[in-house]
């Protein structure tokens, strides 16, 4: 039963030594990827960014049968704020947990219109095809930054 549990945690902690992008790196990502999809001569940029919090296993659980809790509430508040500011971009930066990010994204967008906006996500690779599906049942666009 030892063997197991250190089994178990020895690969838990291998998945968090593995090297990820810094916050900084995806936004210069998505705003090099934004900046393509812009109309000709338009010269500024704005791209209002929320990242999705982690607070562990235990918690991360709770929010995701919350549906999202107030992460996705924030998000929700965050995007109606971008529309009505007029941008038509927005990065959602994903935590370690693809469920999380799934549950919190697909509340938030839930019941809103977000046609004329590009949706763009970094995080799960494996939850992108949910994510992008509930974006796009909310009418936005949804590009994934690996």
């Amino acid at each position: 039963m030892k063997k197991l549990a250190c089994t178990v945690l020895l690969i838990a902690l291998a998945g968090c030594a593995s090297p990820q992008k810094s916050d900084s790196q995806i936004y210069q990502e998505a705003t090099a990827l934004y900046v393509t999809m812009l109309p000709a001569g338009q010269n500024s940029v704005s791209l209002p960014t929320v990242k999705i919090p982690s607070h562990g296993l235990l918690a991360d659980n709770l929010a995701i049968a919350a549906g999202g809790g107030a992460n996705a509430t924030q998000l929700r508040n965050a995007l109606s704020a971008a529309r009505a500011a007029g941008d038509k971009g927005f990065l959602i930066i994903g935590s370690q947990n693809g469920a999380l990010d799934l549950a919190v994204i697909k509340n938030a967008v839930d019941s809103q219109d977000l046609s004329g906006m590009t949706i763009l996500y970094s995080g799960d690779p494996g939850k992108s095809d949910a994510i992008r599906s509930a974006v796009e049942k909310a009418n936005g666009e949804f590009q994934f930054i690996r």
